[in-house]
């Protein structure tokens, strides 16, 4: 027998194209066995000690043998992809809220102590107002005079007391219109935000409030003529003394005094005390009680003597109960112009028949004292009873 012929291997046939190997009778068709293994993947060769394929997309990325998210590539730690919006913010993988961040509180608005001394200052700007109308005429009449007299200053300053009365009466009107304007601008823009319409102001004039401030009016008047008849029982001399000085200043016989004092001082003085003044003492106490005392006080201060000074205290509160109770300065303007009005106008012709002693002074206090204060409990009644059930006006706006 041949030797070529004779079996090999245990007598085991070997594949007819190539002799075993490794130990295995049979062969792969496709490729020599590699790592150990008798067979192969036809696809390509075992990669990171793994048999099989790889994924045909992409290597593995992170450590991780599967695809990442075909969108992009992981962030902040997260193999998943982020929202499609925006970059995480504030360390959260999800987007923000698209509107705007929550507003800022107010700011606090100025505390009692300021509000206090605020409501000193339209006080003091209306003594300073008066004193620079006062300097501007007095300064004006004088160079009138130098002028008349070819510069004489000899003669100019003898009669220096002179000029200077004759400078009251312009000057009186000067101050309050400038009182006016000044002071209707700085309430305007101080507590009248928003602005009302035009329409909302003028639906406040109905009838009764406004006879109900003029009739206030009227009896405020003939309360500060008895008021002065006690004083003049009481202080003569004073009370002299002051009716001398308003009747030198022109008060009541001068048409341009009487003028500002019956057209244009309820405007400025309301702006100041009842307008100005109550509204930062009502911040800085906290109740319109106290807030009416103070601007009824600073109102008697501002006529410069005891014997104004007294009953412009009293009308002052009235004043200030007609502007909150209304919730408008035009009530108590039409109530301060009937005062100067009916003292003006009307007093001397329907008061002077009366005989001055303490009891008829008295009468005239008492009696307008005592209507006034019914009159002021019937409207806060009827005024109660036509509230909504919770027995109070609803707010309404200012002017």
């Amino acid at each position: 027998m041949d030797p070529q012929t004779q079996p090999q291997n245990n007598n085991t046939p070997q594949q007819p194209n190539q002799p075993p190997q490794n130990g295995y009778p049979y062969q792969q068709p496709y490729g020599q066995p590699q790592n150990g293994y008798p067979y192969q993947q036809p696809y390509g060769q075992p990669q990171n000690g793994y048999p099989y394929q790889q994924q045909p997309y992409g290597q593995p990325q992170n450590g991780y043998p599967y695809q990442q998210q075909p969108y992009g590539q992981p962030q902040n730690g997260y193999p998943y992809q982020q929202q499609p919006y925006g970059q995480p913010q504030n360390g959260y993988p999800y987007q923000q809220q698209p509107y705007f961040p929550p507003a800022q509180p107010p700011k606090q608005g100025a505390g009692r102590v300021a509000n206090f001394f605020f409501s000193l200052l339209p006080m003091l700007s209306f003594f300073a107002i008066q004193i620079f109308a006062t300097f501007v005429m007095i300064f004006l009449m004088i160079f009138i005079a130098l002028c008349r007299t070819d510069g004489n200053m000899q003669a100019v300053m003898q009669d220096y007391e002179s000029i200077v009365y004759r400078s009251v009466p312009t000057a009186t009107a000067l101050s309050h219109l400038l009182a006016a304007i000044v002071f209707a601008f700085w309430y305007r823009f101080s507590f009248r935000k928003p602005r009302p319409a035009m329409r909302e102001t003028t639906q406040k004039l109905k009838p009764e409030p406004i006879l109900m401030a003029l009739g206030l009016g009227i009896l405020m008047s003939v309360f500060s003529s008895g008021t002065s008849g006690i004083e003049s029982l009481l202080f003569p001399q004073m009370v002299e003394d002051t009716y001398e000085m308003m009747e030198r200043s022109g008060i009541g016989t001068n048409g341009l005094v009487i003028f500002a004092t019956v057209c244009l001082a309820p405007i400025g003085e309301e702006l100041v005390f009842r307008g100005l003044t109550m509204k930062y003492a009502e911040k800085a106490f906290g109740r319109f009680w106290a807030a009416n005392l103070l601007q009824a006080f600073l109102f008697g201060v501002i006529h410069m003597n005891w014997v104004q000074g007294v009953y412009a205290f009293f009308g002052g509160l009235v004043l200030g109960w007609v502007a909150h109770r209304y919730r408008s300065v035009v009530f108590s303007m039409l109530m301060h112009f009937a005062v100067n009005s009916f003292s003006t106008f009307g007093g001397d012709y329907l008061l002077g028949w009366i005989p001055l002693n303490f009891i008829t002074a008295t009468l005239l206090v008492v009696i307008p004292a005592a209507i006034a204060i019914g009159l002021i409990a019937w409207r806060n009644d009827a005024a109660e009873k036509a509230a909504p059930s919770g027995g109070t006006l609803p707010p309404q706006g200012q002017c």
